[in-house]
């Protein structure tokens, strides 16, 4: 059982057994990073320690306590954490402290990255902070490989032919609109309409009509 003390301004305060050091460790640490992605790779390996051995049970809490009161972020902050450490390994941490890569570039180029290092063309960059300049560039330019390629547009289909019963259709209400303007054109627009009609009466010709005035 734990010992009370008391001081003059705080009240009583727990005293941790003798020689246990896990309060103390949890204490001097500021959120761990977790909230901001800063969170290193010993002390992600040390949270996981924490929750799998259950640990926090000598701090007289439980996992989420623990999580919102020694390590200052959600249970599930801290668990999500504890699953890129699963699923990527403790280099996934440092690469992303040293190159501020979120988690869904890093999942593109993942298959490039182990704990040895980052394989770029076969030469391997050690995930180091004495080569952050180096891991860097190399996660650059692995990142702008991984980025997708646009594939062209295909072509445009050409515009499907008007079936002939449109085009008389339309040709018909012309002439109906023309009919309604009772001849009130002035030179230059019989001028624009002779020339419409006679590209018209091109047009059929063209497709074999046979083209008599009628009178």
């Amino acid at each position: 059982m734990n010992e009370l003390v008391k001081t003059e301004n705080l009240g009583p305060v727990a005293v941790e057994p003798a020689g246990f050091k896990l309060g103390q460790w949890v204490g001097r640490r500021e959120a761990f990073g977790l909230i901001a992605g800063r969170c290193s790779a010993a002390e992600i390996e040390a949270i996981r320690q924490i929750r799998d051995e259950n640990l926090y049970r000598d701090l007289h809490c439980n996992w989420d306590e623990c999580c919102t009161r020694y390590l200052h972020a959600s249970r599930r902050s801290v668990d999500r954490e504890l699953g890129y450490l699963h699923k990527y390994g403790p280099a996934f941490f440092t690469v992303r402290q040293l190159t501020h890569i979120t988690v869904k570039e890093y999942e593109s180029i993942a298959g490039h990255i182990t704990e040895h290092g980052v394989n770029l063309d076969g030469s391997l960059v050690a995930v180091h902070v004495d080569n952050s300049d180096q891991l860097a560039a190399a996660v650059e330019e692995l990142l702008k490989r991984a980025e997708p390629r646009q594939p062209k547009p295909p072509p445009k289909p050409p515009p499907e032919p008007l079936a002939i019963d449109a085009v008389l259709k339309r040709c018909r209400t012309v002439a109906e609109q023309l009919q309604s303007l009772n001849g009130n054109l002035d030179i230059a627009q019989r001028l624009e309409l002779a020339n419409a009609v006679a590209e018209i009466r091109a047009a059929a010709a063209g497709l074999g009509a046979a083209i008599w005035d009628r009178r």
